[in-house]
């Protein structure tokens, strides 16, 4: 069990965690992450990865409701899921392909995860949402 009481089900190719929205539960998550790509060659990474989970989990945190649960594996690509069980969103008024405006106070999340990662995948319904990213070994232009 982790110092923080969190303890991630680890498999051979990645690791499930469920937070109840305590930000002291976070640490365990970036832990379960950087070490998973390190294993798969995505050290340089690690850090970008971090940054999009910390995203992830606080929108989570402040949009929708526990459990949120964490997920990551590696499957000739490194894949992180964040889910929560909140109201969902409307994903098209959210995602945007041009930086956040300059001193606005919210609107990054998002779209730094979209900077950081490879792919990003959004499912979002009314009593959930599900936020995919990928890292591949060769990222696309443009992708």
């Amino acid at each position: 069990m982790d110092t923080d009481g969190r303890a991630p089900s680890r498999a051979a190719d990645g690791f499930a965690i469920e937070l109840t929205g305590d930000p002291a539960e976070v640490p365990a998550a970036r832990r379960a992450i950087a070490d998973l790509a390190e294993r798969h060659g995505f050290a340089q990474r690690r850090s970008d990865l971090s940054l999009a989970l910390d995203e992830l989990i606080a929108n989570s945190q402040e949009h929708g409701s526990p459990p949120i649960t964490v997920r990551g594996w590696y499957d000739s690509r490194l894949i992180l899921t964040v889910s929560d069980a909140g109201p969902g969103f409307d994903f098209g008024t959210i995602v945007r392909s041009h930086p956040p405006v300059t001193f606005g106070q919210r609107g990054r999340g998002l779209w730094i995860v979209r900077q950081l990662t490879d792919h990003v995948h959004v499912a979002t319904g009314p009593n959930s949402t599900t936020v995919r990213i990928e890292l591949t070994h060769e990222p696309q232009i443009g992708a």
